[in-house]
């Protein structure tokens, strides 16, 4: 990870604000205004959640198959470096 990233935007912060979020909407002394608003804040935070794995594991992804493709561009041209080097040696002979 190149960029310094806020440690609001981590799962572990997400799962707790779900959990308090859901503790307050299911909390008999709490206001209904505030119940409501929180199981708004519990459904937010989940779908981030879900939104944030869903992009870590395609950029893993990528990133897995991008280094991938550069081992198999290396190995394809070092294939074709050594294919030269023995044209080359044959033409000498």
């Amino acid at each position: 990870m190149s960029e310094k990233q806020s440690y609001l935007g981590t799962p572990a912060t997400l799962a707790v604000m779900i959990i308090a979020a859901v503790w307050t909407a299911a909390s008999s002394g709490t206001a209904p205004y505030a119940r409501v608003l929180a199981c708004v804040w519990a459904g937010g935070a989940a779908v981030n959640l879900v939104l944030l794995l869903v992009r870590r594991r395609r950029d893993l992804r990528a990133a897995t198959q991008a280094a991938a493709d550069g081992a198999d561009a290396k190995d394809a041209e070092g294939a074709r470096n050594a294919a030269d080097a023995k044209a080359a040696a044959d033409a000498d002979r």
